[in-house]
């Protein structure tokens, strides 16, 4: 289950994030201060995500 969120977790942030870089690029958009804010959690929120799945696999691997 905690392997699932972590996964989820990862994709939706990746998502999200893919969302707003597309729009960086488009000529006269702001980027407003929520973007940029989901921007910065999104790198800890996916390290840990991996952290959790790595333990996972090793945990799976020594059992």
């Amino acid at each position: 289950m905690k392997k699932l969120f972590s996964l989820e977790l990862m994709l939706g942030f990746l998502f999200v994030d893919f969302l707003f870089f597309h729009d960086v690029f488009k000529p006269g958009e702001i980027t407003s201060f929520s973007q940029y804010l989901t921007g910065v959690l999104s790198i800890p929120v996916i390290i840990i995500s991996l952290k959790n799945l790595v333990e996972h696999k090793k945990q799976v691997k020594s059992s």
